[in-house]
């Protein structure tokens, strides 16, 4: 089985808009709250949970590139920052596919997530670790090092 996840910056996505005394920072409250809502949703908590069951259930964990699978076309391949019309609306100029956006990106983490090899380490890093054959009592644990294949 396969469980596929963007890989979120949560840590970039949350940098502060205050700035400095010279150069105050624009937008600072929506900015604190955009923070709070990201850092309220528990994206990092919910990966290792999921990455924690995965071990014990043979699952591997993909984590896929974020980057323009918002505005990639599911069905064609066109990535054009205008086909993602709204939030919530995706229209490929070129074939006509119209989808939900978000569930074109998840299609496009999907895909890509399948194609990945970890014998090829091609746009992904792949996290997921076999499961063992020991009973859980016996488990030996991991180093910090992670398995699969490195970063290319």
């Amino acid at each position: 089985m396969l469980v596929a996840l963007e890989d979120l910056n949560t840590k970039a996505m949350t940098v502060t808009a205050k700035g400095t005394v010279e150069e105050p920072g624009t937008n600072v409250r929506q900015k604190a709250g955009l923070n709070r809502s990201i850092l309220g949703k528990g994206w990092g908590l919910f990966a290792v949970v999921l990455a924690n069951h995965a071990r014990t259930t043979g699952t591997r964990i993909v984590k896929v590139p974020a980057a323009f699978t918002s505005q990639r076309c599911s069905r064609c391949g066109n990535t054009d920052r205008i086909n993602r019309e709204s939030q919530a609306t995706f229209r490929c100029g070129p074939c006509g596919h119209q989808a939900n956006a978000d569930l074109n990106a998840a299609i496009n983490v999907r895909d890509v997530a399948e194609a990945a090899s970890p014998l090829t380490g091609r746009a992904v890093r792949d996290r997921g670790r076999k499961a063992s054959c020991r009973p859980p009592t016996q488990r030996r644990r991991r180093t910090t090092l992670e398995a699969g294949i490195s970063h290319l």
